[in-house]
């Protein structure tokens, strides 16, 4: 059967397990012919168990669309159950043959298609889920009993004995329907439905939590190795090296060699960079990921793309526009000298003079707990002195924990003070270097960036590297007159909300270097119209504190603003 076929096939057997949950709760309301108080109690505990199965089956539904491996074992363990109550009941009436007919039918279509149910929850969260399922069971079954226990005892004529044993077997039987109480008083009667929901309600919330993440962000070192392997061979993309931080999840290929770094916000898969692999091999991995992520009901979002690939993103039905650039740098032809280079100069002569001197810092060759501390105090300075959030996903670390492949170049004063330093991180395969974390302390002088960036690619000039780079200047150099929507969007955002994020500072701080060459960087997306809520997920994944951090942000500089006008009014009218 073909891929679209079965997709198909899957989705309309969820969406009849979505309205028959509906459904089954709906009947559950439905009055009963009036009954000796003993059946129309085993009645209505019936009915609470095809409450709370119709409930969890409701639930069940969502996740079964992202195509949930655990979502899908709840679900067929749900479907037995009910199988097995229904069996029970076969000759009371035709309701329960036909609730039995299309339970089969649901259990063997979810077994045929179990394979394509391959979205597993995190390692963490199953761990949770169990120990609150195992807590849960285990309250249930005393609170039941002890509820029980205590009603029975309320109601026992002449304080009769009651085995507690006894009531832990009715407790349990009532929540599942298969017993019916003894207790008859009002009182008691109410307790039973909060003693029922309570149980059940536990079991839900296990559920829900068993399913709730889609992947776990991988933590294998071998994984690991190998994305940095495949970086080292196939790595083009600047921001490909972020690949091997933790907030990547690492989609591997199936039938090639290839990985994908991405993350998740709500319905919306999120791609940094290219996928890395063979050239020969990027057609398939793409659609292989593509049809991964449609088939698990979720939107692609890629960030940062080059060039190189853009006709396949279209050929594979992805929407494609122009999101920024990036300042590229060919090492052998980059200078500043002459009229271009005349401020890069005055700062790296204000530097200089002020006794900055800069070094690099080969950390793999023999660790220095003194630098180390100067990096971290920088760091620590920089990030008191930030008015936003820290951007994560498309930004790296400064990774001292576990350097890897970076290299770290720092400006110390004359006294030995280290002020400032980059992160650089390799790409085309080692055939270039990007520079990913800057920090600078409270008492690094004017100019001192600049240096340090200067001498790095110096150094890898003088290394045979042949490209350096600072990143993408994300919304530079759209067309105005774009036909393009999308790009009309980008053009009003970066035209109109730089008080929320610097762009027009962030383009002016890397052109002032004078880059050999600005390379296009590009969005592709699928679908192929974006949705609101994908453009949420783009900047909530770079932004965990959301839009309103940058609406905070926005206040805070136009605040900022009217107290500057004061204080300039104030000394005007002196």
């Amino acid at each position: 059967m073909k891929q679209t076929i079965r997709i198909k096939v899957e989705n309309g057997m969820i969406l009849f397990l979505a309205v028959l949950s509906v459904i089954l709760f709906g009947l559950t309301f439905v009055p009963a012919w009036t009954v000796e108080y003993r059946v129309m109690t085993f009645l209505e505990m019936g009915r609470m168990v095809q409450r709370a199965f119709s409930v969890i089956l409701f639930f069940l539904s969502f996740q079964l669309k992202k195509r949930k491996h655990s979502a899908w074992k709840i679900t067929v363990f749900v479907l037995i159950l009910s199988l097995l109550r229904c069996m029970a009941e076969l000759t009371e009436s035709p309701t329960h043959r036909i609730a039995f007919v299309i339970n089969g039918l649901l259990l063997i279509g979810f077994c045929v298609f179990r394979t394509d149910f391959c979205c597993p929850a995190s390692k963490r969260s199953r761990q949770e889920a169990m120990v609150l399922f195992g807590v849960s069971l285990a309250g249930i079954l005393i609170n039941a009993g002890l509820g029980y226990h205590y009603l029975k005892l309320a109601v026992q004529p002449n304080g009769g004995s009651v085995s507690f044993w006894q009531s832990l077997l009715e407790g349990a039987g009532m929540i599942f329907g298969m017993s019916v109480s003894p207790v008859t008083s009002p009182w008691a009667q109410r307790a039973e439905p909060v003693i029922f929901w309570f149980s059940w309600g536990c079991m839900l919330a296990s559920v829900l939590y068993a399913v709730r993440p889609w992947l776990e962000a991988p933590s294998d070192g071998r994984d690991i190795q190998h994305a940095r392997t495949l970086l080292h061979l196939y790595g083009k993309n600047p921001c490909s090296y972020l690949t091997l931080e933790e907030d990547k999840t690492l989609y591997f290929g199936k039938s090639v060699d290839g990985v994908i770094p991405y993350g998740t916000v709500d319905d919306t898969v999120i791609v940094n960079g290219d996928p890395i692999c063979a050239d020969e091999n990027f057609g398939t991995l793409l659609a292989e990921f593509r049809e991964f992520c449609q088939k698990s009901a979720y939107k692609l979002f890629f960030l940062g793309l080059t060039d190189d690939y853009l006709e396949e993103y279209k050929k594979q039905g992805f929407g494609i526009v122009k999101a920024g650039e990036e300042a590229r740098f060919k090492l052998a032809d980059y200078e500043i000298s002459g009229k271009k280079g005349a401020k890069m100069r005055m700062n790296i002569n204000h530097a200089t003079k002020a006794g900055i001197t800069i070094k690099e810092y080969r950390i793999g060759e023999q660790r220095d707990p003194e630098i180390e501390a100067g990096l971290t105090r920088v760091s620590d300075e920089w990030l008191s002195e930030k008015k936003s959030g820290l951007l994560t996903f498309t930004m790296g670390t400064v990774g001292l924990d576990n350097p890897m492949d970076r290299r770290y170049f720092y400006a110390q004063t004359e006294a030995g003070k280290i002020v400032a330093f980059v992160v650089f991180v390799p790409f085309m395969a080692g055939n270039g270097y990007m520079a990913d974390v800057t920090r600078h302390g409270n008492d690094a002088p004017g100019g001192v960036m600049e240096t340090i960036i200067y001498q790095a690619f110096q150094a890898f000039k003088e290394e045979g590297i042949e490209y350096g780079s600072l990143g993408v200047a994300p919304l530079t150099g759209l067309d105005e007159k774009s036909a393009n929507p999308i790009e009309k969007l980008l053009r009003f955002i970066y035209d109109n909300l730089n008080a929320c994020y610097g762009f027009r500072d962030l383009y002016r701080a890397k052109e002032k270097y004078s880059p050999t060459e600005w390379v296009p960087s590009y969005y592709a997306y699928l679908p192929k119209v974006p949705t609101p809520d994908m453009f949420y997920a783009v900047v909530k994944i770079q932004n965990p504190q959301g839009v309103m951090d940058y609406v905070r942000s926005f206040l805070k500089e136009r605040f900022q603003r009217k107290q500057d006008k004061k204080e300039e009014r104030k000394q005007e009218s002196k």
